[in-house]
């Protein structure tokens, strides 16, 4: 096996490597980042790796795992080092990232990670928790006072396990003349707004006076970020190897692309990342709705829709001619009549370069891996949607495919051929109770928009359940080639 990647062993990569070219000894702790996943490591920390390349020293990155202890275990042994090997097709670039500074996992290091949250020196709290890692009550914006977690926070807020309890117990210990900015980089509408007021209701329930401070000095700037960054596998990591010459546990592949667009908010000193190629602008919320239909709600319907065909990676489906006609049209015809496009922006560029993302075989990006979670996905990817068109008298034969689709893999977790499918979401099992518990593809659909933590509480047309129903009844009796070959149901 090769050389483990760590600063003594970087002379042993192959020369084709790019490396850190400062020393990272004169490199401040300025950033902590809840969230130690390859997502923020090939994006917000590549960005801030290309400051201190220019010679902004002021921010290294402590990054905090708040669930997972292998990957801050594996970078500890990596001197905090990593690779981002970029793939497209043949072409391959990779590098090592040193931007780093320490990797902590919160369970074991709780005092630390408040310290580093408290560090004055610290300006920024970056965040990529997933959806679910807000405590956010299912199909709203609020606090849940329910969630377990929360709860024990709020009996013991100097010793928190959630996201919001860590930030608020950092903050609590942070002197009150210290500036900083919260920078939420999850998928949710307005999420440094979100954030914010979720901070706030947790705060007041034990600390009102933390809870001011929260509102009046502390910046939540919304931002949307957009690069496809799979899971590591054993062939991603086989494949990073061969490009660096050494051996990265941490290693992570990915596509070229990337984007970040950020709110011009900040409360004190902030890394110039516009200087690495992020946007800032007044108002993020167009190139936010844009990335969580198009791309992320695209997507959605690419790993329900590929499960139950058997699809494994984004890839396959892609080169599945139905599901290919299905996504593009999905995104191009549904989905993009819903969204406000910035000015100047080419959004059917945009388009297209998605829909040539989906398709690069050299991914591997997991069907099952998208499919996570979907009851927090797709509230915020699907549904505000087609609220908004049933509410214009407009129908979205595709979206309402897609749905149906997820719907039929929630209550079968079988594929069209039979296969069993691992569905992966704390929130499915109560809805797929109530899918099973239905006779009839009316009753089922019913069941399912009645379930007001995935649907709210606005009751549905009922001209929209007919065709859900429809749609549903033709996958239970002909399976996805029924589904995806007309718009309408039989």
């Amino acid at each position: 096996m090769a050389p483990l990647l760590c600063e003594r062993s970087l002379t042993k990569a192959a020369s084709t490597v790019r490396q850190p070219g400062y020393d990272r000894q004169r490199v401040r702790r300025g950033i902590v980042h809840l969230g130690l996943g390859a997502f923020h490591r090939a994006h917000q920390a590549l960005y801030t790796e290309a400051l201190i390349e220019r010679g902004d020293t002021r921010w290294g990155i402590v990054g905090v795992s708040l669930r997972e202890r292998r990957v801050p275990q594996a970078l500890a042994a990596q001197d905090y080092l990593y690779s981002v090997t970029e793939r497209s097709g043949e072409t391959a670039a990779c590098r090592v990232v040193g931007a780093l500074r320490g990797a902590l996992y919160a369970p074991e290091a709780m005092d630390r990670v408040l310290g580093a949250i408290a560090d004055p020196g610290v300006a920024v709290v970056s965040l990529t928790v997933t959806e679910k890692g807000y405590s956010i009550a299912p199909a709203g914006a609020e606090l849940d006072a329910g969630d377990p977690g929360i709860r024990h926070d709020l009996m013991t807020p100097d010793a928190p396990r959630t996201t919001l309890g860590v930030l608020a117990a950092g903050i609590r210990s942070r002197l009150a003349g210290a500036p900083l900015t919260v920078v939420c980089c999850d998928n949710m509408q307005a999420n440094g707004d979100t954030l914010r007021e979720l901070l706030i209701q947790y705060a007041e329930q034990f600390d009102p006076a933390l809870a001011r401070r929260i509102g009046e000095t502390i910046a939540f700037p919304n931002t949307m970020v957009d690069r496809i960054v799979p899971a590591a596998t054993p062939a991603s990591l086989d494949a990073a190897a061969t490009q660096l010459g050494l051996h990265d546990e941490a290693a992570i592949v990915c596509e070229p692309f990337t984007q970040w667009v950020i709110e011009d908010r900040f409360s004190g000193p902030r890394p110039a990342w516009e200087d690495a190629g992020a946007l800032l602008t007044r108002n993020v919320h167009p190139y936010e709705a844009m990335k969580l239909r198009l791309l992320n709600g695209s997507h959605s319907a690419i790993a329900y829709v590929g499960q139950l065909r058997g699809r494994e990676t984004v890839s396959d489906a892609m080169g599945d001619p139905a599901m290919a006609a299905f996504v593009r049209a999905l995104m191009t015809e549904d989905l993009l009549a819903t969204v406000t496009v910035p000015p100047g922006f080419d959004v059917h560029s945009y388009c297209q370069d998605l829909l040539v993302r989906f398709a690069n075989p050299t991914l591997a990006h997991r069907t099952g891996q998208i499919a996570t979670d979907g009851t927090q996905k797709v509230p915020v990817r699907w549904l505000p949607a087609l609220r908004e068109s049933l509410a214009r008298g407009i129908e979205r034969p595709h979206l309402e495919r897609a749905l149906a689709a997820w719907l039929h893999y929630l209550a079968t977790e079988r594929s069209d051929t039979g296969a069993s499918l691992a569905v992966s979401d704390p929130g499915a099992p109560a809805l797929a109770a109530k899918l099973r518990g239905a006779s009839t593809a009316l009753d089922t659909v019913q069941a399912a928009l009645s379930h007001t933590s995935v649907f709210g509480a606005t009751p549905w047309p009922q001209a929209f359940a007919d065709r859900l129903a429809g749609h549903l009844q033709s996958l239970r009796l002909h399976g996805t080639n029924a589904l995806l070959a007309c718009p309408a149901p039989a």
